[in-house]
């Protein structure tokens, strides 16, 4: 049912020209039918009372005819018997009464009686009066003897005895005659009552009809309009108590009425507005053509019927911040729109003090905690020398509990950016591989803690996805952090990455725990949702609600399932990219020499976490034709290469036709065999594939360090002092590092020195550091390279003025590390080249 229909039920039919035609019509016609009839049967009583009427006259006419003929057979007796001519006047007349009573008959029994009947009587009447002729003529002669035998014979009297028999038969035919039509005539009039009555009835049948149709349309007008009314004082009172302004617009496009709290919002009287066009006060139908086809009303519903942070112009003419709601109320004039408004200056403004105070926390904490994490970080490497066990224990759980701290206002600020829309995410082309890696070993230390094996199964080829690194580690993190919590001990928890039949990578985590509640599945992922179970109540609920959406903006899905033989597997699929991907093209590029994949990931892990590009190569010819075709800065290479071997490569690479002057570092555990010797070969290091990263780590930097004769200079802007240490202990001796912790101190230094590269802080306890970016200029009039590492969310327009972002606590140490490298090894090339 339509709304125009909806209408039309609660008040009043809508008039249809073809019922009131069909009434018009209908209504004649019946009276005119019951007229007809009556007229009829009118017409057909007055026939038989006619009839009758007929019938009588014609058994008087019979008497009197018998009668006159008797007055003319006393006259001619009377004249006979007396001879006295006085006797003879009423014959005369007697016979010209019978004659034009014949006359008569013979009209009136043509129709209803034999024709044998008047001419039977007029013959007997005509002998009869031939014999009284006879009689008186032979008496005025005088023969009376002969009159007197005439009338012996008896002929007279058997001609009146054979009239008096006719005319007997025929009064006795008229009256049963007459009697048959007198009771037709009653029973007619008696119908014709009844027809009358019944038409008058049905009259004033019709008549109460019509009246009773015309008390009911008129009560239900009365209700239509009594509810009308009641329902629009109902609608005044609501529209002027709601504390939304209210204006609503007819199909054009202009104001038919506003509300109260429009009034006080607009500084509007309703008058003021009335017929004036929407746009006047707030545009909310851009574009060309009708008001509704600008809306996008389609049928009665509208394509769009929110519209966020909007401005409408007050009567003074400032701006007033709103949300718009609108909606469609059909009327038998058209759609009409009712726009609400909602001020949301004071929403706005709590959104700020919100956000300030967000700003501040995340310093405020996160400034201090990558501080205390980098501090921890260095003294479990050994930077301040070596630690006994049980301290190395005590700084293992600080760090681990600081990292923790970490990660609760990482989600509660990532929470924050999803609900205002500012989550941004980088994306570049990855290797899933790599991830999976930083993950495993990330979480190494908490499995332990819970008495739980991580196992990592690596897909046999690299799978590639375009997305933010940084982000899909937090998603496998949270991953693997819920299942080694879920997990019983002594158990396994597997983490893997494999391509779908689909051809979308999926990663899965599985644990053997006791599996998600029925009653929690369909609140798993939302915010703040934690199970009641022991193993699953513990964090803050965010980090599921979190992954979800930093996959959904990878363009995947993350989805729960139960594990076969127990327990849960949690994944989630990305789109995958068909090509191996360059990791930047600045950056310096290490062929990597290794035929064991897994080996060869880790290797490209630690290559890429130093930042650098690379290529892998599995025997000595990949590695042969990789280095015809690349400029590497350093190799990586395995000794165990297949065909010729690493070292025969090695020396190809120094002794070739084009020897390479960079330096190799072996990975093999294999030593040189007898007469082999190290020394021509230049190497930088000899490491076992069993030891530690750590020196793999160092050997690369020292590589890195070969290619570059100068050692390039960063200036490290930041007013917490104690990170500033942090980061010059992780950096030197690779760079040298000047720090300020104001911008009028780092402008000084500016003024003496070229920095290859500066990391500023955006929020300075003196102001903001990017009050320094204008004088980031080298005396060639080049920019510096420039690193943002600060404790809050970076605005995309900033974003531009950077050459790099890193967030504090959730870029690490490390990032920053690799970045600096990646920008000043970048600068100091192209200085080389010049």
């Amino acid at each position: 049912m339509t709304q125009r229909e909806r209408w039309s039920a609660l008040y009043v039919r809508e008039p249809r020209a073809w019922r009131s035609i069909l009434i018009a019509l209908l209504v004649p016609l019946v009276l005119g039918t019951a007229l007809l009839v009556l007229q009829s049967e009118f017409r057909r009583s007055e026939r038989l009372r006619t009839l009758a009427a007929a019938s009588y006259d014609r058994r008087i006419d019979q008497i009197l005819l018998l009668s006159n003929l008797k007055g003319a057979e006393a006259a001619e007796r009377g004249y006979l018997l007396t001879g006295n001519p006085d006797f003879l006047k009423p014959y005369a007349p007697a016979r010209a009464a019978v004659m034009r009573q014949l006359a008569a008959m013979r009209d009136h029994y043509d129709a209803d009686v034999s024709r044998d009947y008047p001419r039977r009587i007029t013959a007997l009447v005509a002998a009869k009066f031939s014999e009284l002729d006879r009689t008186i003529a032979a008496a005025e002669r005088g023969d009376r003897s002969a009159a007197v035998a005439s009338v012996a014979t008896g002929s007279g009297k058997q001609v009146m005895a054979e009239l008096r028999r006719n005319i007997g038969a025929m009064i006795d035919r008229e009256a049963a005659l007459s009697h048959d039509r007198g009771t037709a005539y009653l029973a007619q009039r008696t119908a014709l009552q009844q027809a009358t009555v019944l038409v008058c009835v049905g009259g004033i049948a019709i008549l109460l009809t019509f009246l009773f149709a015309g008390w009911r349309l008129h009560r239900q007008r009365f209700a239509a309009l009594v509810e009308a009314f009641e329902a629009a004082e109902r609608n005044e009172v609501i529209l002027d108590s709601t504390i939304d302004a209210i204006l609503i617009l007819n199909p054009s496009g202009t104001i038919e009425r506003i509300n109260a709290a429009a009034t006080a919002m607009l500084g509007f009287a309703s008058e003021d507005l009335e017929r004036r066009d929407i746009a006047s006060i707030i545009d909310i139908a851009p574009g060309e053509g009708s008001f509704h086809k600008r809306l996008d009303l389609r049928e009665g519903q509208l394509g769009r019927s929110f519209l966020a942070d909007r401005t409408v112009l007050h009567r003074d003419g400032h701006s007033i911040a709103v949300d718009v709601a609108m909606g469609v109320m059909s009327l038998p004039s058209g759609d009409h729109i009712v726009v609400s408004l909602r001020d949301i200056s004071e929403r706005k403004r709590v959104e700020r003090v919100k956000d300030d105070l967000m700003s501040t926390v995340s310093h405020e904490l996160r400034t201090p905690l990558t501080s205390i994490v980098g501090s921890l970080g260095l003294l479990r490497a050994g930077s301040a020398g070596a630690l006994p066990e049980s301290a190395s224990r005590l700084v293992e759980i600080a760090e681990n509990n600081s990292r923790r701290l970490i990660r609760l206002i990482n989600d509660m600020l990532d929470i924050d950016r999803i609900e205002t829309g500012q989550l941004h995410m980088v994306r570049e082309p990855i290797d899933l591989r790599l991830v999976l890696d930083q993950a495993c070993t990330g979480s190494e230390g908490l499995a332990r803690g819970n008495d739980v094996s991580l196992d990592c199964h690596q897909a046999d080829r690299p799978v590639l996805v375009s997305g933010d690194p940084d982000r899909l580690l937090q998603v496998i993190t949270n991953l693997l952090s819920n299942a080694i919590r879920a997990a019983p001990a002594e158990s396994t928890v597997d983490l893997s990455v494999a391509i779908d039949p689909g051809g979308r990578a999926v990663v899965s985590v599985e644990d053997r725990g006791s599996g998600i509640p029925v009653s929690f599945r369909n609140r798993i992922f939302g915010r703040f949702e934690r199970a009641s179970t022991s193993h699953h109540s513990s964090g803050t609920g965010l980090g599921l609600a979190i992954s979800r959406e930093i996959v959904s903006r990878h363009d995947g899905t993350i989805w729960f399932e139960d594990r076969p033989g127990g327990g849960t597997r949690f994944a989630f699929a990305l789109p995958r990219i068909g090509a191996v991907a360059e990791h930047d093209v600045d950056a310096p590029r290490i062929l990597i020499c290794e035929q064991d994949d897994a080996t060869g990931s880790k290797l490209a892990a630690l290559v890429v976490k130093e930042g650098c590009a690379y290529d892998l190569a599995g025997s000595d010819a990949e590695a042969r034709a990789a280095l015809g075709r690349g400029d590497y800065a350093a190799l990586i290479v395995d000794l165990n290469l297949p065909a010729d071997g690493g070292l025969a490569f090695t020396r190809f690479a120094r002794d070739g036709e084009m020897p390479f002057r960079g330096p190799i570092i072996v990975v093999s555990p294999n030593a040189f065999a007898e007469g082999e010797e190290i020394s021509p070969l230049d190497m930088i290091d000899w490491i076992d594939k069993a030891g530690g990263t750590d020196r793999l780590s160092s050997a690369l930097r020292v590589a890195l360090q070969r290619t570059d004769s100068r050692r390039p200079l960063v200036l490290h802007l930041d007013d917490d002092r104690d990170l500033l240490d942090v980061v010059a202990a992780a950096l030197e001796p690779e760079v040298r590092i000047i720090t300020a912790t104001d911008v009028v101190s780092a402008r000084a230094l500016l003024q003496t020195t070229s920095p290859d590269a500066v990391i500023l802080d955006i929020q300075l306890a003196s102001g903001s550091g990017l009050d320094l970016l204008p004088f980031l200029v080298d005396p060639e009039g080049l920019a510096i390279p420039t690193i943002i590492y600060s404790a809050q969310d970076t605005a995309s327009e900033i974003v531009a003025q950077a050459d790099a972002v890193l967030v504090k606590a959730r870029g690490s140490i490390p990032d920053l590390k690799a970045t600096v490298r990646r920008l000043v090894r970048a600068r100091v090339a192209r200085e080389v080249d010049a």
